[in-house]
């Protein structure tokens, strides 16, 4: 199972040692507001942390890894500060997602862009992808101004497409940015 690394954050993959991280993510309200996986309408914290961690750890063991979940690990301290994730969409390997999830404390210091930027690296020149694509609630501010340091773009906005946070609540409108190889390379 591959790391990959940054000069502050080394990615590792998920293991079921990681639950109380894992627990951590999906107990934490203001981490889940705006997730698709994590504090959906009749889902509970526990369930989410299972069903998470099984799914991530049960992909690694796939021929080949089309999902790769890693723990977001800050170099100085060891600390596992949240996830960041690529998957491939299609079987000619024409399209990656990449996603990032941080906890409280370790938002707004850069992370997720220096994360993000390996991740596409990655897509780009190990996965050979052509499209890199990401995906947010309109409303997560920070994650699409990651997004845009990454050189994304915006190319579209599905309304009501992110899962209903309480019963009978609104859904989100989901902004989806991407960036091709030839717009990295260049």
């Amino acid at each position: 199972m591959e790391r990959l690394e940054t000069p502050r954050v080394l990615l590792r993959p998920f293991v079921p040692e990681d639950r109380e991280i894992v627990y951590r993510i999906s107990a934490d309200p203001d981490t889940t507001k705006y997730l698709c996986h994590f504090g959906n309408a009749g889902s509970t914290p526990d369930a989410d942390t299972d069903r998470f961690l099984s799914r991530s750890v049960a992909a690694w063991r796939e021929t080949p890894v089309r999902a790769r979940e890693y723990a977001l690990m800050l170099k100085e301290t060891g600390e596992v500060m949240g996830d960041g994730s690529i998957e491939l969409l299609d079987d000619e390997g024409f399209c990656a997602e990449i996603g990032w999830i941080l906890l409280p404390g370790f938002r707004g210091k850069g992370y997720a862009a220096e994360m993000g930027r390996e991740l596409v690296r990655f897509g780009f020149e190990t996965l050979s992808v052509r499209r890199i694509i990401a995906h947010c609630d309109v409303r997560n501010i920070p994650s699409r101004r990651v997004m845009e340091r990454l050189h994304m773009r915006l190319s579209g906005i599905e309304p009501a497409a992110r899962p209903a946070k309480e019963p009978g609540g609104p859904m989100g409108d989901e902004a989806t940015y991407e960036i091709f190889r030839e717009d990295w390379e260049g």
